[in-house]
C-alpha cells in the first residue's frame, strides 16, 4: 500500500502536526523547537504554535529544559486502541452466538475516559429490533452497558461523568445523583445492568462485564430488545446467557477464577 497522501483532502495543519508527532516517535531523544523545525522545514513560529496546540491536549509534554516528547496522553489512545481490537476479536465469535440464540441485538461496548464507545454490534438474522441512530457516547448513566462500565470505574470518573451532566431521554431516565449511585452498587452486587425505557422508549438492554487478566472490567456485553416482549422469565434467561458468553470472553482474555 502507499503511503503517500492524497493532497485533494488534506490540511495542511492537522498533516504537520501528525508529522511532528512521528517526527518526536522517532527521536532518540527530547527535541528543541529549532531542531523540530529545520526537519519539517517550517518556520519556528508555525513549530511553537503545534507545539502549544498538542501540549495542551497531552499529546506532547515538554521537559525542565524546555525540550519537547511525546505526551501521556497517547499512551492512553494506545491502550484504548489495543483494548477495542483484542475485546472485539475474542468477543466477536461470541455475539453471534449471543445475537442468535437470544434473537436479539448484540452489543460490545468500552468506556474511553468518560465516554461510552459501542465497539461492536452483532444483529440476528431476523431481528425483533431495529434501534434508532443515537449517540450513545453520553448515554453512559441510562444504559445497561454504561451502567456496568461505570460501576467498575474508578470514583473520579464517575464523578466526572454526573458531573457533566445526566441528560434526561424518556421519563424512565435516573438524572438524580443518588438514585444513580444507589443503581450503580445495585449493578455490582447482582453483576449485571439493565435499562428499561432509559434510553430510548420501547427498548429495554441488558448486559454483564467482560474483565481482563487482571481482573479488571474492560467492557460490557449486552443484549437489547422490544420493552413489550420481555419478561421477568426472559430477562433472568437472557442474563444467564450474558454472562455464560462473557465468560468465555474474558477467558479468551485472560481472566481466571481465584
Amino acid at each position: 500500500m502507499s503511503s503517500q497522501i492524497n493532497s485533494s483532502y488534506t490540511v495542511a495543519s492537522v498533516d504537520r502536526a501528525l508529522q511532528l508527532l512521528l517526527l518526536l516517535g522517532r527521536a532518540t531523544k527530547d527535541m528543541g523547537v529549532t531542531e523540530i523545525s529545520k526537519v519539517l522545514g517550517v518556520q519556528k513560529s508555525t513549530t511553537h504554535s503545534l507545539l502549544q496546540t498538542l501540549m495542551g491536549r497531552g499529546f506532547v509534554q515538554q521537559n525542565e529544559n524546555g525540550r519537547y516528547a511525546l505526551g501521556v496522553r497517547l499512551i492512553e489512545l494506545g491502550q484504548v486502541c489495543k483494548d477495542k481490537l483484542d475485546v472485539r476479536e475474542a468477543a466477536r465469535p461470541l455475539m453471534l452466538e449471543l445475537a442468535n440464540e437470544t434473537r436479539q441485538i448484540a452489543l460490545l461496548a468500552v468506556l474511553a475516559r468518560n465516554e461510552l464507545i459501542i465497539v461492536e454490534k452483532v444483529e440476528p438474522e431476523r431481528p425483533f429490533l431495529i434501534i434508532p441512530k443515537f449517540d450513545f457516547s453520553v448515554a453512559v448513566h441510562s444504559t445497561a452497558v454504561g451502567k456496568v462500565l461505570m460501576a467498575n470505574a474508578p470514583d473520579e470518573i464517575i464523578d466526572k461523568i454526573i458531573s457533566s451532566g445526566l441528560e434526561k431521554y424518556t421519563d424512565f431516565t435516573l438524572t438524580d445523583r443518588e438514585a444513580l449511585l444507589n443503581e450503580l452498587e445495585a449493578v455490582r452486587q447482582q453483576g449485571y445492568g439493565m435499562g428499561c425505557n432509559e434510553t430510548i422508549n420501547g427498548v429495554t438492554c441488558l448486559a454483564v462485564p467482560i474483565f481482563d487478566n487482571s481482573r479488571k472490567v474492560m467492557a460490557a456485553l449486552s443484549v437489547s430488545c422490544p420493552s413489550s416482549i420481555l419478561s421477568n422469565k426472559d430477562y433472568m434467561e437472557i442474563i444467564q446467557i450474558l454472562k455464560q458468553k462473557a465468560g468465555i470472553i474474558s477467558q479468551r482474555l485472560g481472566y481466571r477464577l481465584l
